[in-house]
């Protein structure tokens, strides 16, 4: 018994109980003493009620008992330990997606893209347990998830990923093993899967020696191709087919050969997508094959752990229940039990906060489309700011974007300001993006806007103080003109009424009409200016506005600007991946599709 330890002596702190139990009889008993002293012991059964304190002792005796079992138990005493088998599936693929601008090819609808997104999403689905990274690659090959068994992060990530966010054309499959190699070296696997979904290799002997070596270190090279032997153009996402140097359209082929080499040399299976499920379910077959064959060999493995014995103590609680039922208090010491621990509610309770974190949560709001409540939820104040961003609330995230001091902080922050129509506070922040990082391509393009922009308002307001001044010596002018006038021409003696009239009536017919102009100029500039939209304006309840047209037609305009600034989720990509590319070095990247 020298191994004899508690798995869970945290429930020993019970036993504290018991001596409470009796401190409490105890001065129950001191009291019941003080009382003797005071009455005759002939009328003590009509002065005092209760028991006699045998019973008491009794009770409690058995009751500290069955606590003192009860507390052993779920201590659980151990001092054997026995073997056990260890089953564990820690199978390990990492995805190596193609993102050169061959993918727009036409050969597969819409094209080779959008189905190579598909089958990564099926892939995904289909992976119940086992870690997933994966990377993407082009000119070159950068990591976008390590590996990891949340596959829902990937499937986010993948849904804004396109060639546009990579650094350098070209189609190099050599890159992007070494780079899947490095991520299942990273995380200490010996044995994995690396899957390349492509559409061709720019470099084949060099992709061939890769997946040789992969081999060599323990990880099978398998490719899913996309696309046809015969080919198609490529269509630009702008409109129009890629051309080459020549000026002649390009024709992107896929070299199956190629690509069953670079298979064979790696040790995976090579298979070309199709519409159904059969390629998706040859991979997992391949990789499921050898999961089973690792059950099976390590089914010799044993690991040593400690047994609870404390099951056997239950036995002891028996005949202390059934004695308890017996005397008839068991029922009351269970109503007890229900009835007393239950705490009174001092503040709102989820059943969702035993299992995720606040964060976790609003997360979740956020991608249902209630950015409101999940702003109200979030406890990061990055995440309060991208949420209030996303709600349209840009004075909240510009307050939040504003406590942050690094370029990506700057760049919403200067973005929120842009929103809310403070243009030279969001020049101002741009320019400072811009000194902390020069080559900031969005803050660079949004500078531009803004600029643009804020000097269409200036002109805007220098026209229409020249307009006001205008028509301001317009009016001293004719007011002189008709003094000059009325000194000229005294009223005549016989001058009636009836003229008088008429006169006024001729000036209020001018003034209508001058009203009526007005409002037709007005009719067709705003005709006109939704006319020049490039997309239909969201509905808004209308509100009562005591401005001006002129004012009215600014906010129209300023609005109808501010929707030009693009909203890319995928520009941190490209900036990362574009520094990431920058530290390496120039490479060689092969063709430019």
């Amino acid at each position: 018994m020298d191994n004899l330890h508690f798995m869970h002596p945290h429930w020993l702190w019970l036993v504290l109980l018991i001596p409470l139990l009796w401190g409490a009889r105890w001065l129950r008993h001191t009291r019941k003493g003080t009382w003797e002293q005071l009455v005759d012991k002939q009328l003590m059964p009509f002065v005092l009620s209760g028991k006699d304190s045998a019973l008491g002792v009794g009770v409690l005796v058995l009751v500290s008992l069955g606590l003192l079992v009860a507390t052993l138990a779920m201590a659980g005493p151990a001092w054997e330990k026995r073997e056990v088998p260890v089953f564990r599936n820690q199978q390990a693929l990492v995805i190596a997606m193609d993102f050169s601008a061959s993918m727009y090819a036409a050969d597969e609808k819409p094209n080779r893209l959008t189905l190579a997104r598909f089958k990564l999403l099926d892939i995904l689905k289909s992976r119940h347990d086992g870690q997933t990274g994966l990377v993407v690659f082009a000119g070159d090959a950068f990591m976008v998830s390590p590996l990891t068994d949340d596959i829902a992060t990937i499937e986010e990530q993948a849904k804004n990923l396109s060639p546009e966010i990579m650094p350098a054309p070209g189609s190099l499959l050599a890159p992007a093993i070494q780079r899947a190699m490095a991520l299942l070296q990273q995380a200490e696997m010996p044995k994995g899967h690396i899957l390349l979904i492509t559409d061709g290799a720019s470099d084949p002997d060099n992709a061939s020696v890769a997946a040789e070596q992969a081999q060599a270190a323990g990880y099978q090279v398998s490719v899913l191709t996309v696309g046809s032997e015969d080919g198609a153009p490529i269509v630009q996402p702008k409109g129009g087919f890629l051309v080459d140097s020549l000026g002649k359209t390009v024709v992107a082929t896929v070299n199956v050969d190629a690509l069953k080499t670079i298979a064979q040399a790696g040790g995976g299976v090579f298979t070309q997508a199709a519409l159904g499920d059969a390629d998706v379910t040859l991979l997992g077959a391949q990789w499921q094959a050898e999961t089973n064959q690792k059950l099976t060999e390590g089914q010799g493995r044993q690991l040593d752990t400690w047994v609870n014995e404390g099951y056997w103590l239950v036995l002891g609680l028996l005949p202390l229940a059934a004695l308890a039922f017996r005397r008839g208090w068991l029922g009351a010491v269970l109503v007890a039990c229900v009835v007393l621990p239950q705490p009174q509610t001092a503040q709102a309770f989820s059943w969702q906060d035993l299992w995720k974190t606040p964060d976790q949560q609003a997360q979740e709001i956020l991608q249902q489309g209630q950015p409101a409540e999940a702003a109200k939820l979030f406890r990061d104040p990055d995440w309060q700011a991208a949420a209030a961003y996303k709600h349209q609330d840009y004075a909240t995230a510009a307050k939040r974007y504003s406590q942050r001091q690094d370029v990506d902080g700057q760049y919403n922050y200067a973005n929120t300001l842009a929103m809310q129509n403070k243009l030279p506070e969001a020049v101002k922040s741009y320019e400072q993006v811009l000194q902390q990082q020069p080559g900031h391509a969005d803050a660079q393009h949004n500078l531009k806007l803004v600029k643009e922009r804020l000097e269409q308002q200036q002109k805007q307001q220098q026209d229409q103080k020249g307009e006001g001044e205008q028509q301001q010596q317009a009016s001293s002018d004719q007011q002189q003109q008709q003094q000059q006038d009325g000194e000229s021409q005294t009223p005549q003696p016989g001058e009636t009424e009836k003229q008088q009239q008429a006169a006024k009536e001729a000036e209020q017919k001018a003034q209508e009409d001058a009203q009526k102009a007005e409002q037709a100029e007005q009719q067709q500039a705003q005709a006109k200016q939704s006319e020049e939209k490039d997309k239909p304006a969201e509905d808004k309840p209308t509100q009562e506005s005591e401005s001006d047209p002129q004012q009215r037609e600014q906010q129209q305009a300023t609005e109808q600007w501010l929707r030009r600034i693009p909203d890319d989720p995928a520009g941190l990509w490209r900036r990362k991946f574009q520094y990431q590319y920058q530290q390496r070095g120039a490479q060689a990247r092969g063709e430019e599709w």
